[in-house]
């Protein structure tokens, strides 16, 4: 069964109602379909799905947004976030976003972290079931790594993480 495209956080770091509709905009159009086409399969009004595309509604019933991103093959997640509280305080990012471990507080951990928020994004990345967060701290050290001397010491330190994480993945299972 294919469950569609998911609406992931690290895409959009703070998943509100604009980004949603952002996002459903942004997969509307690249199926080549039209508001309302979409809006009559999803029983929502095209003004309705327009205004949520373009970041003007203040609210929407929870069915309504089902509905729209059924009709797109989107699938809207729920899940505990990563990490009770930010590694650190960020520069720019809101605390969901340090909570989320997007990799803009990647970056923010690995550039301007010390040692305790290494320790806390390696153990972050070693608890992830999925991966991800090692997939992102990977990325964002490779692409820093030339040009900054902390970001080549963390990416100096992955293989030993991965390595942590895979026997810990393998203990659980």
């Amino acid at each position: 069964m294919d469950r569609g495209h998911l609406l992931r956080l690290e895409d959009f770091p703070l998943m509100d109602l604009r980004s949603i509709g952002l996002l459903v905009g942004r997969h509307r159009r690249s199926q080549e379909r039209t508001l309302a086409e979409v809006a009559a399969s999803a029983r929502v009004g095209r003004s309705t799905l327009a205004a949520l595309e373009s970041g003007k509604l203040e609210e929407l019933g929870y069915a309504k947004v089902e509905r729209i991103c059924e009709a797109l093959g989107l699938v809207l997640e729920a899940r505990p976030t990563v990490l009770d509280a930010p590694l650190m305080e960020h520069r720019h990012l809101t605390e969901q976003a340090g909570r989320e471990l997007t990799k803009a507080a990647i970056e923010d951990v690995i550039v301007r972290g010390g040692i305790d928020a290494w320790r806390g994004l390696a153990k972050a990345a070693r608890d992830d079931r999925d991966g991800s967060i090692l997939a992102r701290a990977r990325a964002v050290a490779h692409a820093l790594s030339r040009h900054d001397r902390k970001a080549r010491a963390f990416a100096a330190l992955l293989p030993s993480i991965a390595a942590r994480t895979k026997g810990r993945r393998r203990a659980k299972a």
